[in-house]
């Protein structure tokens, strides 16, 4: 994977008012912690650390940081990866990012995404491509960190499915999990009268969990009590009738 530069500057100050300076200097607090390392504050500017995000995955992506100001020497350029990123929930800009030293001579591993490639057969059918799950855990050195793993479902008739096992394997990575799960599957069209049936459904749901008002459980309730007195009266007058008569 492709390793992309930022500079950064090593800070002594910490605390709120600190990280409220570093923004109004039109940078960001970041920290920079590792394995059986010292954790380092540091600050840097966002928008240079944005244009290395949108060029790659974000959570995979190799970044080189070049220490600059009084006491860098002590840390040495590090490699790292980016483990957190704070961001303004309505301005989206970057308010803190934290950042993981890795070892270029030490495996680690981290989710990559799965691409499935290919029309599956079955579809051509009206079967339906389905991906449970979209990412997978490998074990591999930084620089071998792959950006995507391809699949291709062209093969998949309707009820076919793939599974992790039936990836193929690679000499730079090894697929770290605990299950075979189901990568992609192609499932049974629905019928007319299922489509519909779903279709429907929300709109019985909506009416099922509509919020009973007090007033109007009341209200039933007295009227369902009138009308059973109700019924109640003209039956006995009916019996009383019927006796009359046969005297």
């Amino acid at each position: 994977m492709e390793q992309r530069e930022l500079e950064v500057f090593l800070r002594t100050e910490k605390g709120k008012g600190a990280a409220h300076r570093i923004r109004r200097e039109g940078k960001i607090p970041a920290v920079l912690y590792g394995r059986a390392m010292e954790t380092y504050s540091l600050s840097l500017n966002p928008e240079e650390l944005k244009k290395i995000l949108t060029r790659g995955a974000r959570e995979n992506t190799l970044i080189g940081l070049r220490m600059i100001g009084p006491g860098s020497e002590k840390i040495g350029n590090r490699v790292v990866m980016l483990k957190d990123l704070q961001v303004h929930s309505i301005k989206r800009n970057y308010l803190h990012a934290d950042f993981y030293a890795v070892a270029m001579d030490e495996k680690i591993e981290v989710e990559v995404p799965i691409h499935l490639t290919g029309k599956a057969e079955g579809m051509k059918s009206g079967g339906i491509l389905e991906q449970p799950r979209r990412e997978v855990r490998v074990r591999c050195l930084p620089t071998d960190i792959p950006e995507f793993i391809e699949v291709d479902v062209s093969g998949l008739q309707i009820g076919d499915s793939l599974h992790l096992q039936d990836i193929r394997p690679s000499t730079k990575f090894e697929i770290v999990a605990e299950t075979n799960f189901t990568v992609a599957s192609v499932t049974p069209p629905i019928s007319e009268a299922k489509y519909e049936e779903i279709v429907a459904a929300p709109e019985v749901e909506r009416e099922i969990a509509q919020p009973e008002r007090v007033g109007e459980k009341k209200e039933e309730t007295e009227e369902a009590k009138e009308t059973k007195e109700a019924k109640e009266t003209k039956e006995a007058k009916g019996a009383k009738g019927a006796k009359e008569g046969k005297e």
